[in-house]
């Protein structure tokens, strides 16, 4: 609860690195264990884990990229 109102207080450029550094961690972090303890589950956690890291960086790629410069003449 307190994190969702953190996160909507936030600005776009500092949350979207936030979610995804998250994502990457317990990503990381799941599939380590699957390679330690094993079982899939874990890895599937992994997996999803590295598919919302990636899908929200190709996200603030793309909304980075349609912002107008600051020294560019219109």
């Amino acid at each position: 609860m307190l994190i969702n109102l953190i996160l909507r207080v936030l600005p776009y450029w500092i949350r979207e690195p936030l979610v995804i550094a998250a994502s990457l961690s317990f990503g990381v972090m799941c599939l380590y264990w699957y390679f330690t303890v094993g079982e899939w589950q874990r890895a599937a956690f992994g997996v999803v884990f590295l598919a919302i890291a990636v899908l929200r960086s190709f996200v603030l790629r793309r909304e980075w990229r349609s912002r107008p410069r600051a020294g560019q003449v219109v």
